[in-house]
């Protein structure tokens, strides 16, 4: 049984999307094989379930063990909230039922008109806490309602084709899923473009309503 969400002694809870040391796994053998489009980056022992979108995933553990890593997102939970409408903090849907509309936490540098962002949605009810939580969002939260949204691309790392994958070309290069080197990358976030970005309404006694 999979894990949602872990707390810390004090009662802190962990991200659901933020990676764990426990769940790195080890190096695994790269390869190029044909495709029709020319050569695609796979992994020598090749899965289905590396591939989400049609990008190859990096591998990760999902035992959240270990220590909490809050500069690294877990690739596959991370993908998981963006495609399914869940929360980044709880897991829990993001969903407003009486308007549709999908709940988003940004900054307020990302919130400026439709775009693209690598942050997964965040629920109304785990707002507050991942405002006081983070230093950053403190000064620079932007909570909207979203009308729809897509995939993108993808944030990752790209290798050159035709040369032993072993080094990277490009660290952390975003992607478009439209671009030829989608097919030569392996993908760390899942990127969605935003439409119809709304900022919310206030209610309660949201950090956001001050």
């Amino acid at each position: 049984m999979s894990l949602v969400t872990r707390a810390s002694e004090t009662g802190f809870r962990y991200p659901y999307v933020i990676g764990w040391t426990g769940e790195a796994l080890e190096r695994h053998v790269l390869r190029w094989r044909p495709h029709w489009e020319g050569q695609r980056l796979s992994y020598a022992d090749e899965r289905r379930t590396d591939y989400a979108d049609g990008v190859l995933r990096l591998r990760q553990g999902q035992t959240m063990t270990g220590r909490p890593d809050f500069r690294t997102v877990n690739t596959r939970r991370q993908w998981r909230c963006m495609s399914r409408q869940l929360c980044q903090v709880c897991a829990r849907s993001v969903e407003d039922p009486d308007t549709g509309r999908t709940w988003w936490l940004l900054s307020s540098r990302e919130g400026a008109g439709d775009g693209f962002t690598n942050a997964p949605p965040t629920c109304p009810a785990c707002i507050p806490e991942a405002i006081s939580k983070c230093s950053y969002l403190r000064h620079n939260a932007a909570v909207f309602t979203v009308g729809s949204y897509w995939p993108y691309g993808v944030r990752g790392d790209v290798f050159l084709p035709y040369l032993p994958p072993v080094v990277p070309f490009q660290e952390n290069a975003v992607v478009k899923l439209t671009d030829d080197d989608i097919r030569h990358c392996i993908a760390r976030e899942l990127l969605v473009r935003l439409h119809d970005v709304r900022p919310a309404e206030t209610y309660g006694d949201a950090p956001w309503a001050t």
